[in-house]
């Protein structure tokens, strides 16, 4: 059986953001965790006046904010501040704190560039779209085209998003920029797929039928994306759909209408989630 531990605060009434982390957090706890999670991304200027206040006002965690406000007011760096917020929390051992710990250290050597790389690329995972938009284009703002594999990939990981977020015109430009840098295959696959999915098929036809190179990329592109229908032919979800609408075929109707509503509205947030 798991140890249960008490915990340093309760809810709050309302969550702190955590700018850097792009994360919104509830309570003394989940903030911790939070910080244990992203070690890679945690500076000094994160524990200011608000979110001692925060922590103090909304979340009756007195004694940590005002530990927090006497590290920064000391100068303490990061890894101090980080290591009395771990050691604060029980549910947190030494030997993970010694691992946050050294991933922090080994930050410390990155360069500017490789730090709001990795802050971007944090957020591509997170699916945090505009965020990570945000970052590269700050990136490329201070490269130059000499820099040719480190753009493409900026270039490359910004056109993901820009997907993601289904602007895929602006997409398809950045994949070429990508492609133009290093002219490595996968940038070039990206840039044919923005086309499939943003020009008709009559002017994607016509647009691929004169150039032998993007018929090669467009048939390893529609075997993927013909995997990609099978697998979600066979998925769960798609079962669930075709279940709700056989039986709508025997007077539930309504019942496969406030489904579809649901999932319409599941989508919504989802895409919500990617831009706000």
């Amino acid at each position: 059986m798991g140890k249960v531990y008490k915990p340093i605060s309760g809810k709050a009434g309302k969550p702190f953001f955590l700018d850097r982390i792009c994360t919104q957090v509830y309570s003394a706890d989940e903030l911790i965790y939070c910080l244990g999670e992203n070690p890679e991304l945690l500076t000094v200027d994160m524990f200011g006046k608000e979110l001692c206040q925060w922590l103090e006002e909304d979340c009756n965690a007195g004694e940590l904010a005002e530990m927090i406000a006497r590290l920064v007011k000391s100068k303490a760096d990061i890894i101090k501040i980080v290591t009395a917020l771990l050691n604060s929390a029980a549910f947190i051992s030494q030997d993970e704190i010694r691992r946050i710990v050294k991933i922090i250290k080994d930050e410390e050597g990155s360069s500017e560039f490789d730090k709001r790389k990795a802050r971007g690329d944090f957020f591509l995972t997170k699916e945090r779209y505009e965020y990570a938009i945000r970052e590269y284009e700050t990136l490329l703002s201070t490269l130059n085209n000499e820099e040719s594999d480190r753009v493409a990939n900026i270039y490359h990981n910004m056109g993901v998003a820009k997907a993601r977020l289904f602007l895929f015109e602006q997409a398809s430009e950045d994949f070429l920029r990508a492609y133009d840098c290093n002219e490595e295959p996968i940038h070039y696959y990206a840039y044919i797929a923005t086309l499939r999915f943003t020009l008709t098929d009559r002017d994607y036809v016509r647009t691929i039928g004169n150039d032998a190179k993007m018929r090669e990329v467009t048939l390893k592109l529609e075997e993927d994306l013909d995997n990609a229908k099978k697998k979600f032919l066979e998925s769960p979800e798609y079962t669930d759909f075709l279940n709700k609408k056989e039986e709508s075929k025997e007077g539930g109707r309504y019942a496969f209408c406030s489904f579809l509503d649901m999932k319409l509205n599941e989508k919504k947030e989802e895409y919500n989630k990617y831009v706000y």
